[in-house]
């Protein structure tokens, strides 16, 4: 018997950036996720949306002026309760809080990045390779990543998996991921935030297992959005399949939890149509 999809985690953040302030442009969410919910069908699964604005800051903006905006998104993504705080493993997304703690960790001197390690670090994001985010997870000690961004972005529904060896099994929620990615341009050193999304929007249509990545963001958004794409079997008899990014200044996150027997081509068309849904930024 399938069971109605449930709605987890809905977040529209307005930024305070110095004196003024910009909203998340378009209708708003109570509008735009009633229909992705719809769009998104019945899979007898769980769909968790979160919206938000990412908003990088002007020239010279005060370490006060940063501690205003944090407040008020904080108090934004405290206002949707414990729905936003639904754990799911993260899967390949994961591979983000990597990249950036192993850059943020190279730019402040922690530790020296060769080359063959740029261009794991690439692959990792663009390519969803997993044996790269393996070795790097491995060398930079995965889990201390995790905790890192955690505390850094101050993500309280983030942690590092129970086994430290199995990276896909760490634990985030739809609040988190909307935070993090929202708060990358400000928390990141901006050289390192434009490096990841980079990597971001240039995605292959492929992954390096040949998995198709053209699913969600990536299948539903025209031009070349800042997407990561995550999939997992069986954790739980679930199948998760997951889709984030900015799309223009707008976050997006789609997480999904399936049972196992909802093959990956209906997880994904369902996570697409969900996608396709969403108006275009400034719409």
């Amino acid at each position: 018997m399938l069971v109605p999809v449930v709605v987890l985690a809905v977040l529209c953040a307005q930024v305070a950036l110095g004196s003024g302030r910009r909203a998340l442009a378009g209708p708003p969410a109570v509008e735009v996720v009633p229909a992705a919910v719809g769009a998104y069908g019945d899979t007898g699964g769980v769909l968790a949306v979160a919206l938000t604005a990412q908003v990088p800051p002007p020239d010279g903006l005060t370490r006060p002026a940063l501690d205003a905006r944090d407040a008020v998104l904080s108090r934004r993504t405290a206002d949707n309760g414990a729905a936003a705080d639904r754990p799911f493993p993260t899967a390949s997304l994961v591979k983000l809080f990597l990249a950036e703690d192993v850059l943020h960790r190279a730019r402040t001197g922690q530790l020296t990045l060769q080359p063959r390690d740029w261009r794991l670090l690439q692959a990792m994001i663009s390519a969803s390779d997993d044996p790269a985010a393996s070795e790097l997870w491995d060398r930079f000690d995965g889990p201390r990543t995790v905790r890192d961004v955690a505390a850094r972005y101050r993500l309280t529904g983030t942690a590092p998996p129970a086994d430290p060896t199995q990276w896909g099994e760490t634990t985030t929620t739809a609040g988190d991921l909307a935070r993090f990615l929202a708060l990358l341009p400000t928390v990141a050193s901006p050289a390192d935030a434009t490096t990841l999304l980079v990597w971001m929007r240039t995605a292959t249509p492929l992954a390096a297992d040949g998995f198709d990545q053209r699913f969600g963001l990536l299948g539903a958004v025209p031009g070349r959005p800042a997407v990561k794409q995550a999939w997992m079997c069986c954790l739980g008899g679930s199948r998760h399949l997951h889709s984030v990014g900015v799309v223009g200044t707008r976050v997006v996150v789609l997480l999904s939890e399936v049972p196992r027997s909802v093959g990956y081509p209906r997880a994904a068309a369902a996570l697409t149509a969900a996608a396709a849904s969403l108006p275009p930024p400034g719409s």
